[in-house]
């Protein structure tokens, strides 16, 4: 059977000051980054953020404008040719050689490493000696793939007789009868349908786990990276925003621009102001204690499954409520989103889960009260940056007057 490396034996990556440019704009913008050995490390982000041209600069398809990328052991990779950094990449288009069976895709990269030119030439090449002997390891390896990745059965087939998933298979498999010591994936799963792109990413999570190999998986679904990553880097415009587990990335974001990103549907954004006796949003005051020098306009973000919508609600020093205008309903099965407009003219989005969605009637007028929980509110400067709001204070519990704001 094939063996691969334990995680305890597989390389980290060490990423310093990485910058690229193209032209007069910067791609990427001194990146640093560390990849610990046999971790599975996500790069989420948009669309043009520099993800893809990150990981063709790891493998050697591109050249860094400045910075150094090396191996936990110290190794530099920038000093050597592409073939040479024990570096296997699945592409987003598969990119399979359509002429040849599956068979031959997985055992290509075995093939030109472990035979001469002369043992790969066509009918001659098998009459040399070693060279049955030789292709015959590699075919017992290429089942021995062919079986964990359950594509035993399709082994003789072209890749235009193959479903995008067993393509994707396909493409995996070739990249690991390597024994890469990292492994990069660069949007693998954008062209499969959903129920395809969900049984594939617990597959490929599950695999990268018991072989323990170093994986870069680049994504734009922030679904993919909660659910795959054992770390996330959020990358927005060329630069690192936030590094951190799911968890940490999710509960605690440290940018607006994450907040957003990391949220489906994005968490709702609402201009406020902040005083000496905490913050004022759509006319109403909540009593927070910030910290740090905090400029007077600011921006409150909640999350839609944050936010109750029901008939009345009581406003409280820790649950604020207002009157507002359903504009949508877009009903999911299991849940829905409520799209409402407040009299301030602010739009926003809650979702309403199994439970809630049961006893929930839309008047006929349209209007219902919403509130939220001042303990679900993040707080962020005008730049995005994060606010931290240290306890509430409880002894203002009575609204102030507008006038009161410094």
């Amino acid at each position: 059977m094939i063996s691969y490396m334990s995680a305890s034996s597989a390389r980290g990556l060490i990423i310093k000051d990485v910058r690229k440019n193209f032209g007069a704009g910067d791609v990427l913008e001194k990146m640093s980054l560390e990849v610990q050995a046999g971790e599975f490390l996500c790069l989420l982000g948009p669309s043009g953020c520099g993800k893809s041209t990150l990981l063709k600069i790891i493998a050697g398809f591109d050249n860094p404008t400045t910075g150094e990328i090396s191996t936990d052991s110290g190794e530099d990779l920038l000093s050597l040719s592409s073939a040479k950094r024990d570096i296997a990449m699945v592409f987003q288009n598969f990119a399979l050689y359509p002429h040849m069976s599956v068979r031959d895709n997985i055992a290509m990269p075995l093939i030109m490493r472990r035979l001469t030119w002369q043992q790969r030439l066509p009918f001659i090449g098998k009459l040399l000696p070693g060279t049955r002997l030789c292709y015959a390891g590699i075919m017992q390896e290429v089942n021995d793939i062919a079986g964990m990745l359950k594509i035993a059965h399709l082994l003789d087939r072209k890749p235009s007789q193959l479903s995008g998933g067993q393509k994707q298979r396909v493409a995996i498999g070739r990249a690991l009868i390597r024994k890469p010591s990292l492994f990069l994936m660069d949007e693998p799963l954008s062209s499969l349908d959903a129920a395809l792109r969900n049984e594939m990413r617990t597959e490929i999570a599950e695999l990268q786990r018991s072989l323990g190999i170093t994986t870069l998986y680049v994504t734009h679904d922030q679904t993919e990276a909660m659910t795959m990553a054992d770390r996330i880097v959020i990358l927005m415009n060329g630069k690192v925003l936030q590094a951190g587990t799911p968890e940490e990335i999710f509960n605690s974001p440290s940018h607006l621009d994450v907040a957003k990103f990391i949220s489906s549907p994005p968490v709702n954004v609402l201009p406020a102001e902040a005083g000496r006796h905490g913050i004022y949003v759509m006319e109403q005051h909540i009593p927070l204690s910030l910290s740090g020098n905090i400029t007077e306009k600011i921006q409150l973000a909640i999350r839609p499954e944050d936010i109750r919508l029901t008939l009345s609600e009581p406003i409280t020093s820790t649950r604020l409520t207002w009157s507002v205008r359903i504009l949508r309903i877009e009903r999911t099965g299991h849940e829905a989103l409520v799209h409402v407009a407040t009299m301030q003219g602010s739009r926003l989005t809650g979702r309403l889960n199994s439970d809630a969605l049961k006893n929930f009637i839309a008047p006929k007028s349209g209007l219902i009260s919403m509130s939220f929980d001042v303990s679900s509110i993040w707080l962020f400067t005008e730049s995005g940056e994060r606010i931290y709001h240290n306890c509430l204070l409880h002894e203002v519990a009575i609204p102030e007057p507008r006038s009161a704001l410094p």
